[in-house]
């Protein structure tokens, strides 16, 4: 039998909206864009004394690529499987965009670079842990919960420990923000891959004897083409050509040119034939030649057996905090598309807002501290399997 007073552990933790508040603006003020290591890792301090404050031991993983990683664990706990949260610290915004985007409360909604991506989501999870010790409520997990610094470049540093940390567990809660004001909880996210085609012609001048040449600009031109043709909205393949240079001038036959390209898509195998597509894109031009770098990046977050069981969790525990939730698809990746690989995971139980990475982020307080409950009582349920 349930013995957990739903409505009351959703008052105590709106109780606590003070102390959210407060916490939050400790870690939206202390800036902390991915590639400015000293800045993460004195936030990473921060967060770490703070979760010391609740009784959890602290495991470092240094780098000298990132800030690294933190992992905590109860001091004092029989239990002997692990249930993990996982955020980052890391934002998007470099240091001086308070002085342009400063954080601002009014009424119910909370303004400022990195409060919905997804500062929020680390002060959900420590709100959660600190009611589970003031109410005395038991989780038949363990909750661990693992802090990284890079996850908004790619996760390149932190990977591997994920994949550690996924495998080592029963389920993964994802506390990044939600879809929207309507607060879409993502259970499934895209795929990505990441590419970088250069094109080396052979220059001439264009007016004394353009026939000696062969246009790298021309060359990609055909590239581009060939790429948009691989474009398949209806089964979620997207491939965006989004930077591009080359050229020196314009009377001079272009020796070089180089473009970006994002992709995007719902299935393993349709982002491993797309990856090869690209990959195998030859020459039209004589004189020219194709250099491809890059390749799939995040993985999907699929409506697996075991991750639907997560959703039925969160509804179930939703229903008994009289919430009505809904799910959603995310276009982009998290540390989420690592650890679904190996373990039961749920994302987006983050903050109820929007605007992540634009000069608009906000939040909407209580629909995050309802979600701050949601977490807890999600993080209170048996093992689903």
């Amino acid at each position: 039998m349930d013995s957990i007073d739903y409505n009351r552990l959703k008052e105590r933790i709106s109780d606590h909206k003070d102390w959210f508040i407060q916490r939050l603006k400790k870690y939206v003020e202390a800036e902390s864009p991915t590639e400015d290591i000293m800045q993460n890792r004195k936030l990473l301090h921060s967060i770490a004394e703070d979760f010391e404050e609740l009784d959890y031991r602290v495991e470092w993983k240094e780098s000298v690529l990132s800030a690294g990683q933190i992992i905590f664990r109860p001091e004092n706990s029989d239990l002997k499987k692990d249930q993990l949260l996982i955020g980052h610290a890391d934002t998007v915004w470099p240091v001086g965009t308070l002085e342009k985007m400063p954080w601002n409360i009014e009424g119910n909604v909370i303004q400022g670079p990195g409060v919905y991506d997804m500062k929020a989501g680390i002060v959900m999870m420590q709100l959660g842990i600190k009611m589970m010790k003031e109410l005395d409520l038991q989780p038949k997990l363990r909750p661990v919960v693992m802090i990284t610094s890079d996850e908004e470049t790619g996760s390149r540093d932190s990977w591997d420990e994920i994949e550690k940390m996924a495998k080592s567990v029963e389920r993964v809660f994802v506390p990044e923000p939600s879809i929207g004001l309507e607060g879409k909880i993502k259970t499934e996210r895209k795929g990505s891959g990441r590419y970088q085609i250069r094109v080396i012609g052979k220059e001439a001048h264009s007016g004394v004897e353009p026939e000696k040449g062969a246009s790298a600009i021309v060359e990609m031109a055909h590239i581009i083409k060939k790429v948009d043709q691989l474009n398949d909205y209806d089964n979620g393949i997207s491939l965006n050509t989004g930077l591009i240079s080359g050229g020196k001038a314009v009377n001079i036959v272009a020796g070089e040119c180089i473009v970006e390209i994002d992709l995007r898509y719902m299935d393993r195998t349709d982002g491993e034939a797309i990856d090869d597509k690209i990959k195998s894109i030859g020459p039209e031009l004589n004189g020219t030649e194709i250099i491809i770098e890059g390749g799939l990046a995040r993985p999907p977050v699929t409506k697996n057996e075991r991750n639907k069981k997560l959703w039925k969790l969160a509804q179930d525990s939703a229903d008994k905090l009289g919430l009505a939730i809904e799910e959603g698809l995310s276009g982009g990746g998290s540390d989420g598309s690592i650890t679904s690989q190996f373990t039961a995971t749920i994302d987006g139980m983050g903050a109820v807002g929007e605007g992540a990475h634009s000069p608009k982020e906000k939040i909407l307080v209580d629909e995050t501290l309802d979600r701050a409950a949601l977490l807890t009582a999600m993080l209170l349920a048996d093992d689903v399997g």
